[in-house]
């Protein structure tokens, strides 16, 4: 097999199986219980090289005494000009081991701007993820730790970055990050094992490399233990990570915030230290998904929420889809706005849903009591259109006609929502404003059906 390796069995070799599969086994047992696991479904992360060839035969061995669903993922990244023989060889190793193999083929833009080293890192985990196993098993080692450690240390991370990889982060696993590469060679020694070299691993203008070939052994020439103690320095920083966290879901709280909600009170996150400030929204923002600022764009970030003037407009973009905006007091993370066409005019032919221009959803449903009155609807035009300005309503019968800016105002709408906002016309009669009033001559009675229509917006997340 090309580019392939295998280890003599030196008689100097320590046997550390029963150490690794004892270690390993009861890592596994102690997760299981923890998730209320039972035979759950485990996909190793198998690219061929030595760590994940060791990784996939223990996790093998340890298979015919503990259940779970083993299977392997090898991510086909077309780079390198042995990426065929690479999938060909992962594929031998698992029907060896009788272990299934899934292969996702993927495309790298190299254009990309993140670099061929992220954009990759990105596109395979992306493959991995999409799985349906509980976890994802990574074979990253102490070493590998110790190599994150002092690229953080170069970017300049915080306290979260220079807490390295997590042993347990969603559905990652990785069961092997306290144990150094040393004792990973022995066992593959033990075993005779195979596995690929990636020619790629030796290039040191990729960043791991450099440290990995470079940066480390000069510190291991003073510091023997050095892989051990960054791996130690990275717990403690994990530690300090998760303190930050819990003091920034206290001060969350007290900023009106609920789970999931994509809304922040301001005018008590105002009353906080700046390193508490920051600190909540890196932790809130993390919470719903965001890629996390830089420090220079935090601070800008909490500048404009916390600073600015109260009339203006705020829109900060985080990323091409993802703004943050403020509103009364509030933070409001959110799409950003596509382009309106004021002239758009659609007509409603019966349609359970329809899907606008800008990706926002209407819903139509017959309801009792709701919504406008079937009977005025049967010779007449139902159309939906954006807001041209100076549109009115009359929303309560013993009440006179409201103009529509002033009332959605009253209610608090979001002004980046009222520029959108599809509003439903019978001929030339404005009747329903979706999710805000129906023009009451027009609304059924309780003892009527009407049409009712709600406005679904992923404008506001």
């Amino acid at each position: 097999m090309e580019n392939s390796k295998k280890l003599p069995v030196s008689k100097k070799s320590i046997n550390n199986k029963l150490v690794l599969g004892h270690q390993l086994k009861a890592t596994l047992v102690d997760i299981f219980l923890s998730k209320h696991l039972v035979n759950p479904k485990l996909a190793v992360a198998f690219s061929g090289g030595l760590d994940s060839c060791v990784l996939l035969h223990l996790l093998a061995a340890i298979n015919k005494t503990l259940p779970y669903e083993l299977s392997a993922h090898h991510v086909h990244h077309g780079l390198s000009v042995n990426a065929n023989a690479w999938a060909d060889f992962c594929a031998l190793t698992c029907a060896n081991l009788r272990v299934p193999l899934t292969i996702s083929k993927v495309k790298i833009n190299k254009n990309s701007g993140l670099g061929v080293e992220a954009t990759a890192r990105e596109a395979r985990y992306s493959a991995l993820l999409s799985t349906d196993a509980q976890f994802i098993c990574l074979a990253h080692h102490q070493d590998d730790q110790a190599e994150t450690l002092l690229l953080q240390l170069a970017r300049g991370a915080g306290v979260k970055g220079l807490s390295g990889m997590a042993a347990v982060s969603g559905k990652l696993l990785r069961p092997l990050l306290d144990v150094p590469r040393s004792h990973l060679v022995t066992y593959a020694k033990q075993h005779q094992l195979a596995w690929i070299e990636d020619e790629s691993n030796a290039d040191t203008m990729f960043d791991r490399n450099f440290m990995r070939h470079k940066v480390l052994p000069i510190l291991e020439e003073s510091y023997p233990s050095i892989r051990q103690t960054f791996g130690r320095s990275a717990q403690h920083m994990a530690q300090a990570s998760n303190l930050l966290d819990e003091l920034a879901a206290l001060d969350a709280a007290n900023c009106a915030y609920i789970a999931g909600s994509k809304q922040l009170q301001l005018q008590t996150l105002a009353q906080l230290s700046q390193a508490r400030v920051n600190n909540v929204l890196r932790w809130w923002l993390a919470q719903l998904g965001v890629a996390l600022p830089s420090t220079m764009q935090l601070q800008q970030i909490s500048q404009q929420l916390l600073q600015a003037n109260a009339d203006a407009n705020i829109i900060i973009k985080l990323s091409a889809n993802l703004v943050l905006r403020r509103f009364q007091g509030n933070a409001y993370l959110g799409n950003a706005l596509p382009a309106v066409d004021a002239s758009m005019c659609l007509e409603w032919r019966g349609e359970e849903s329809i899907t606008l221009p800008d990706q926002t959803r209407l819903l139509f449903s017959q309801q009792l009591g709701q919504g406008v009155a079937l009977r005025h609807m049967p010779s007449k035009k139902l159309t939906i259109r954006y807001r041209q300005g100076g549109e009115t309503i009359k929303p309560q019968a013993n009440r006179p006609r409201r103009r529509l800016n002033a009332l959605l105002q009253t209610i608090g709408m979001p002004p980046w929502q009222r520029e959108c906002l599809p509003l439903i016309w019978l001929d030339d009669v404005l009747v329903t404003i979706p999710n805000v009033a129906v023009d009451a001559g027009l609304q059924a009675g309780s003892d009527e059906m009407g049409l009712a229509v709600s406005w679904l917006n992923s404008i506001n997340l």
